[in-house]
Order: structure tokens, then sequence, then C-alpha cells
């Protein structure tokens, strides 16, 4: 570490940082043991001449490196602001503040940052926080064209904060707003409710926002929206035009690092300044290529690996200047070092962590692996420069594998061979793209050709990634790593790799790594735990908002879905909720697809589902011919080959449990066919429990149910229907049924009021616990046949 005095300063500061989130102390107290060390420290370096005296000033500057980056994420910490998380909504909520920055626009709407000053929800508070503000208007550019940051401005909407992690597997979108500093989302739906009050720009700001604002506009005019969506993510570091599929499809493939701007756009950039400027002076093209990089930057809006990349290039740039060596390892800490000052909280940032990880990993595999190839002998060119490429791929993967699965739970076995493709292509978009703006002031006609020859290049990149990332094996979908598991795998590693210099022979050094890969693999499923057990029935109402989806997993460990959520334009539930939670828990197909009515609430989620091949087998409703819906997802399902039957009464033995299905589609006193009323009516049955599922059965339904079933019906838990709504859960229902546990799964402050407050005192008048998607998120029991629990499922995964 002699020769990285760096990246000793950084370790000890990253230290500070991880200590302080996880055993805060007020600032007080904070700066009061920070001046002592320093106190002490000083009273040290008097007696310095005395050894003892000189290891007490090696321990204490130590501490007191700890101590500032303890302080500097302590005093970030406090100066935040939020409101409060119990605020769920805030409606008629209007804003007074200054534009931060603003994001480039989308299809019917743009982003901005805004820090308030006041808020007025009926009254004005004096509040300071910082707001993320979406307009969705057809109309946007009459004021997207006008506003610039600095200006400050009144908006009015609604407020909401971000969307908690409601499932497991789900991403903690409110989490992640305030890790960035950001209160929550004000939700504009008219342009006329953004008001400018004040003219006035932050120049810098401004000037960067009007350059990213022309590019994107010259790409959209140059480039078909797929090409300009990607190079939109690849230039400008804005990923808002790739869909939530792509992104998925990238991920499984192992190449979702192509997706950030990283240390290879900053190369390009600084090789098209370097032929730019080279008939200049040394010197001074020198610096225009490390003021260009700045500026590039700064025009992606500074993101961590773009940061690092800038920094890295900085300071060897600097060094060769002034004729001295530099270190990759010291470059890399000194990036880390200065991002962290600004931010402490980038420390917890998967970006920044993946960013770091890579280039650390490529520093110390790569020489290494490419040693091996060097002198294995080889000697056809092209198989050793295809195996020196490959090794660059696999000395980033050694880096960033436990962070890829802590945060996607995934390992791409196609990774590999996938980057052998996407890098190149990738350089040769990125590479083309930077002609093209370059070419435009000259030849707007030659400037199309270079856009036209990109519109290739990215459409051979999105199909050869979708091809290989829908494969079936394409990844291997990896449970309940966890952050532990990552420190474990590091720590393993790196001692490892302190080893490895004791072992002289290849057979010695092999075993070592061997037992390193079995002590890795060990140690890391300690901590592991299953969340949905074997030899027991799970029910898990999942938390789809204004919806349905149950997720049920029988003893014998086959599963069953009733219902999928709805799925809109630009969120599907299926997509983006059921099948990520599938994923983690590891299920791969659900045996069983019950779709309780033709509601778009209850029955869109599971075409996404579908499309993934999760699904075996559908029970459904009898076709309603007067129904277009109905009828556009009956051809849907013959076209996928999805085995389809019609609700009718019939017992469904699954190990020691049973699905009774009450519907009877040949009786003529059924009730009225309405949709709702329509609903497979599922009762679950596992010993001495039983759950009933009623769809969206109203007080017509529940009628005949009564008169058919009567007794039957007593069951332990409740899936009340409609959400809760006025229309069923009759006093005489709620009676016959008597359930211990009533399940309502409804949107947080949705527009229809569900659930009544009718139908929640009718629940408690029995004495029934109510559990609710909308105050309590997805909701877990367990039954062992003769008794029904609870589960905390983020005490449990």
């Amino acid at each position: 570490m002699k020769d990285f005095p760096v990246i000793k300063f950084t370790l000890f500061f990253i230290i500070g940082i991880v200590l302080q989130s996880y055993f805060p102390l007020n600032l007080q107290s904070n700066f009061i043991i920070l001046c002592s060390l320093i106190i002490l420290f000083i009273v040290s370096l008097i007696f310095n001449t005395r050894r003892f005296f000189r290891l007490i000033s090696a321990v204490l500057i130590l501490f007191i490196i700890i101590l500032v980056g303890y302080t500097s994420n302590n005093i970030q910490q406090k100066s935040k602001n939020f409101i409060p998380d119990s605020i769920y909504v805030l409606k008629d909520f209007t804003a007074y503040g200054e534009i931060e920055n603003i994001d480039l626009p989308v299809d019917d709407g743009f982003s901005f940052l805004l820090k308030t000053d006041s808020i007025k929800t009926g009254c004005a508070i004096k509040i300071h926080v910082n707001l993320l503000c979406k307009l969705s208007d057809k109309a946007y550019n009459r004021v997207y064209d006008k506003i610039f940051p600095g200006n400050r401005i009144a908006v009015k909407g609604i407020y909401r904060k971000g969307r908690e992690e409601r499932n497991p597997a789900e991403f903690d979108y409110n989490k992640y707003l305030h890790s960035k500093n950001i209160s929550g989302m004000v939700f504009i739906d008219n342009s006329g409710n953004l008001n400018i009050l004040d003219n006035r720009t932050d120049i810098f700001k401004a000037e960067i926002f009007s350059i990213r604002k022309n590019l994107n506009k010259l790409l959209s005019e140059l480039h078909n929206r797929e090409t300009a969506g990607l190079l939109k993510g690849l230039l400008l570091a804005d990923r808002s035009d790739i869909n939530f599929e792509t992104m998925s499809q990238f991920i499984n493939a192992g190449v979702i690092h192509i997706l950030a701007v990283s240390g290879s756009n900053v190369g390009f950039i600084a090789l098209v300044f370097y032929v730019v400027f080279g008939r200049l002076n040394f010197y001074f093209r020198s610096v225009l290529v490390l003021s260009g990089i700045i500026v590039f930057m700064f025009i992606t809006g500074a993101p961590a690996s773009v940061f690092r990349a800038v920094v890295m290039a900085a300071v060897m740039i600097i060094a060769f200047l002034l004729n001295r060596t530099t270190n990759i390892y010291n470059s890399l800490a000194l990036a880390a070092l200065i991002i962290l000052f600004i931010n402490p909280s980038e420390i917890f940032d998967p970006g920044f962590q993946l960013s770091f990880s890579a280039v650390l990993s490529i520093a110390y595999f790569y020489p290494i692996i490419r040693n091996g190839i060097l002198n294995s002998g080889l000697n056809n060119r092209i198989v050793k420069n295809f195996l020196l490429f490959c090794a660059v791929s696999v000395s980033a993967q050694i880096g960033t594998l436990p962070i890829t699965l802590n945060y996607f739970g995934k390992l791409s076995v196609v990774a590999i061979f996938a980057n052998l493709i996407v890098i190149p292509l990738a350089g040769i978009i990125i590479g083309t793209a930077i002609l093209t703006i370059a070419l435009f002031p000259v030849s707007a006609w030659i400037s199309s050709v270079y856009a036209n020859a990109n519109n290739l290049f990215s459409h051979l990149m999105f199909t050869f990634v979708n091809l290989v990332g829908k494969l079936e094996y394409a990844f291997i979908g990896i449970k309940n790593y966890s952050s532990t598991d990552t420190l474990i795998f590091y720590l393993f590693t790196f001692g490892c790799i302190f080893l490895l210099r004791y072992f002289s022979t290849v057979k010695a050094k092999i075993i070592l790594v061997l037992l390193m890969l079995t002590n890795i693999g060990l140690y890391t499923i300690f901590d592991d735990s299953k969340l949905l057990p074997d030899n027991i029935l799970n029910v898990y109402m999942i938390d789809v908002g204004q919806g349905d989806a149950f997720l049920i997993r029988f003893p014998d460990n086959e599963t069953a879905l009733i219902d999928a959520g709805d799925a809109v334009l630009d969120f599907d539930n299926g997509e983006r909720i059921v099948l990520p939670l599938l994923e983690k828990l590891g299920i791969k197909k659900i045996d069983y697809g019950f779709v309780s009515h033709i509601d778009a609430d209850h029955y869109s989620g599971f075409v996404s589902l579908i499309e993934n091949k999760v699904i075996k087998k559908i029970y459904k409703p009898s076709l309603d011919s007067q129904s277009e819906k109905d009828l556009r997802f009956e051809r849907f399902l013959k076209n996928k080959n999805i085995t389809t039957e019609y609700y009718s009464k019939k017992e469904i033995k699954i190990g020691n449990a049973v699905i009774f299905i009450l519907n009877d589609s040949q009786n003529g006193s059924a009730p009225p066919l309405s949709s709702n009323n329509r609903s497979g009516i599922l009762k679950i049955v596992y010993g001495n429990t039983s759950f009933l599922f009623t769809g969206d059965l109203d007080m017509t339904g529940e009628k005949y149910y009564r008169d058919e079933y009567r007794n039957f019906l007593d069951i332990d838990v409740l899936k009340v229907s409609h959400h809760g709504s006025k229309t069923g859960s009759s006093n005489e229902f709620i009676n016959v049924t008597s359930p211990k546990i009533g399940l309502i799964s409804c949107g947080d402050q949705n527009k229809f009021g569900h659930p009544s407050n009718v139908v929640i005192d009718r629940l408690t008048d029995i004495n029934s616990l109510i559990f609710r998607t909308d105050k309590n998120g997805g909701v877990l029991l367990q039954s062992d046949g003769f008794t029904i629990k609870k589960i905390t499922w983020k005490n449990n995964y």
C-alpha cells in the first residue's frame, strides 16, 4: 500500500461514511470527538521523537480520516429535508421555488428538479425541500422552450411520495429519491399550472441545459426513434427513451453497462479532440482536450462513471505535461475521493459501485490474464487477440459480479459472448454519433448519411441483445444475494490475492483459488432465507395498486396466481411487479393461472407473464362474445397455445390442498351475468384452514352463493370483493363467511374511495383482522393446516 498513498486515505474515508450510515451520532457529539482526536494528534506530534508517540500519531491520523468521512456524511444527512414520509398524497398542492435542473423531454412532457422556498396545501408554509416535478401535457413545448435553470416558478399539482418497497424484489423508489435529497414528486397535468415568477437564470446551468436540449433535438431529427433514444443514453446520460423491456434484455445479456455513459465515451471524446487539434502545440492541445472532456462531463450531468473517467484522464494528462508518472490505483482513488467528498451518499449508488469495481478489477486482473495468454505459446494471432479481448470482459466481470447479483439477482451466462459483439458495436455507434454531430455544421447531408448508418448499427445492437437476452438459458436467477454476500465475496477475493504471493507453484495457486471459491459459495448461503417455505400453504397478496394479484404456493411447491393486476402504457404490473417477484422467489412457472374476470385491473398483467412463458394454464369465465376485450384476450391465449379452461364446479387437488371452483356455468339460476358477477369464486382448503377469493362479486352474486353453498362459505380468510367497494361485502355475506382475516387489494388514495368505510365497519364488527395493500403493501399469510399467521416479509428477506 506504500505505493498508493491516495487509496489508503480514500479507504478510511469510505469506512467513515459507512459507519455513519449504520451508527449515526448527532453533529455536536460528532464534532466533539473529531476535535478531541485532532488535539490528541497535535499533542502526539510534540512528543514525536519517542517511538510510542509515533505509533499513537499513526493510529490517530487513521481515526481522524475515518472521522472526516463520518462527519462529511453526517453533515450531508443533516442538511437533507423532506416532507414527512407519513404523507403519501397532497392534493391541491402548490410549490414555489427555483428550478435546479431540467431533464430532456419525453413523448408527453418533461421532468425538472425544483428547490422550494415555500409550499401551499391550504395554508402557505415556508419549507425548503427538493421536488421532482413531472409535467404531462401534449402541449408542454409552450413552457419547455421558456424555462431555464434558475427561474423562480410556481407549480400546482398533486404531491406524491415515491413508491416504497411494497413487494419483495421491488425497487424502493422513495429511498432512491431520498438518497438524491429529493422529498417526493409533483404531478402537473396542465402547462397552465406552471407559471414563471422570475426570469433570472443560473447562467452556467442554463447554458449546459441549452446545449443538452439542442443536442437532443439534433439527434432526434437525424435519427430514427430507436437510435435517438440509444444515443440520448450513450451521450447525454438520459435513458428515459429506452423502455423497461429493452433494459431487461440488456441485463439478461450481461451488457447493461453499455447503456451507461462511461470511460469509453470519454475516451472517444478525447480522441476526437486530439484529432481535431492535432496541428496545435502539444501543451495547448492537451489543455483543449482536458477542457473538452470536462465540458462533456457537465453535459452528461456528471454521473459517477463519467466523473471517474474525467478525473483519471485529467490526472494522466497533467502528469504527462509535468513529466511525472501516474498510477491507475491512485487515480481511481483520487476520483472516488473527490466524488465522495462532494456527495458521500454516492458510495451507496449502484452506478458508482459498478463503475469503480469494473475499472479496479480490469486494472488488477487483466495484466495477469494477459500475461498468461501471451506466455501460453499460442501462435495464432487472431485467436490470441480474441482471447485478449475476452480477458477485458472477464476481468471487469470478476469485480462487478457480486454487485450485479446483489442488485439484479441475475448471473448472465452469455455475457462474455454478448460483450464480444456489443462492446465493439457500441464503440462504432458512439464514434459515428460524434462524427454525425461534428459534421452537421459543415454539411447536413453528409451528417444525415452517418446518421442513417447509425440507424443500422443501433438496430443490429438491439436485435442482437433482444435475441440473446430472450434465450431461455441466457441467465441464472440468483436468489437472496445480499450486501453481506457481496462483502464476503470481496473479503475472500482480497485474501486470496494477498496469499497467492506465498505460493510458488501453479498447482498450489489453483488449489488456493478453488478453496476461495468453495468458501465463498458456503459462506454466502448462511444468511439465505426462504420467503415461501416448503410443506406449508403460502398465500401472498401482491401490492399491484388498484387491482388484484394473489400468489399461492402450495405445500407440494405447485403454484397458482389469481389475477395479475393492471397493465397500462407506462406501467405493466405483470412485467414490473409480478415477474420480478417470481424471479426473486425462484418461481419459474405458474401451474394454475386464474383470471377472476375480464376487467383490466385483474387480467391485463397476465399478458406479459404469458409472453415470458411463465403461465402453464389459464382458468377464466366463459367467453363473452359481446366483449371485445374478452375476444381479444381469447385470441391472444390461442396464439400463445395456452391451455384454457372455463370456470365450472370442480375440485383441483394439489397435494394435501384443494381448490374448489364454486362457479356453476350450467345452472340457470346463477346470478346475472355482469362482468363482476362472472368472477371466478375459489375456495382453497388446506387442513383445517380455508381461504375464499371473490373477484369483484357484488351483492347480487353474493346472495346466489349464500343460497347455493351456505355453511360451505364459512372460512378463515376472505379476499374482500371489488377492492372493498360498498357494492359488495353485504352484512349477510360477511356473517355467513365470518372471516378471521380480511384481505383488501386497493391502490393508495385511489379515485374510487376503496375500501368503503361501510365494509371496514362490517369486518370490524365481527372482529376480523384487516390487511390492505394501500396501508400494508404486500401481505403474506402462511398456513400449516392448523393455524394461519401473517409473516412480516421485510424481516425475513
